[in-house]
């Protein structure tokens, strides 16, 4: 199987990064789907990603028909609007990375188009959109290094089907600049992402603070801890693994920065835990 014709839906601060990485292979057929107000201003006047200007191929998804992988990188909030394009991009072949905050657009878009297309998959970078000057889109991120960038795999045990797309996957990101990661325990590496984005970014929401109050305010830090437990058991209940390995392979990369570790006792590893994974 050969990659040949991708869509993106949501050319956003997280869709730009692959705007900016996928654009550059010109023997691709890559295609940003985008219709009304959003798809006229594109199409007009693109956008720049890091200082470079971009004009990607902008048009609907009927127009643009079945192709081998789309890219999903909207907010939650749109995501049942897109469902109808999505549908159209697919045929039996088509592969659908959601690249969306939360643990269950995977499931949304698998109850639209069927079993078999999903490939579960995160996204670790720094990027921020702003309108510029003129009303175009100006993205700034800082290009991932190490630990940070595109993840992406099946659950095991793999069919033949599965082996077969990321495979295709595998060689299609080695054509790119865009960095990515095969992992093997994906659908725990995607609650791992959950899990740190609760746990630190409500109470930051709530209280208006920095990272530094999780060391500074035992009150801050008790909240954080509550709701990182909460997200461990329902990960639990779903079957899913939040064992001490995957937590340390994301907060003990540089992704969270902490001023001290955690040190709640639900992190620990029971009997029967994996051995801690390595890429």
């Amino acid at each position: 199987m050969e990659i040949k014709k991708v869509a993106l839906i949501g050319a956003g601060a997280i869709g730009s990064y692959l705007i900016w990485g996928l654009s550059r292979l010109a023997d691709l057929s890559f295609t940003v789907i985008a219709d009304g107000q959003r798809g006229e201003r594109l199409r007009e006047k693109g956008l720049v990603i890091n200082g470079e200007p971009f004009r990607p191929m902008v048009q609907g998804a009927e127009e643009t028909g079945p192709v081998d992988v789309i890219f999903v990188t909207v907010k939650y909030g749109a995501l049942s609007a897109i469902l109808p394009a999505v549908t159209a991009l697919t045929d039996s072949r088509t592969m659908i990375i959601s690249l969306m905050n939360g643990v269950d657009s995977e499931a949304v878009l698998e109850a639209a188009v069927g079993k078999g297309h999903i490939v579960p998959a995160l996204l670790r970078i720094a990027s921020h959109r702003e309108r510029g000057k003129e009303g175009i889109d100006q993205v700034t991120f800082k290009e991932p290094q190490g630990i940070r960038g595109l993840y992406y795999g099946k659950p095991a045990p793999l069919s033949q089907r599965d082996e077969v797309q990321l495979e295709a996957l595998k060689a299609f990101f080695a054509r790119t600049p865009l960095l990515t990661h095969m992992s093997r325990t994906i659908e725990s590496d995607i609650w791992a992402k959950f899990l740190f984005n609760i746990g630190q970014n409500i109470p930051q929401a709530i209280v208006g603070c920095g990272t530094g109050a999780y060391a500074d305010s035992e009150h801050v830090r008790f909240l954080k801890e509550r709701l990182e437990e909460e997200v461990v058991l329902v990960a639990k209940a779903k079957g899913i693994s939040l064992h001490t390995a995957i937590l340390e392979k994301w907060q003990g990369c540089g992704l969270y920065q902490e001023r001290e570790p955690c040190r709640a006792p639900f992190y620990a590893a029971g009997p029967g835990s994996p051995p801690p994974y390595r890429n």
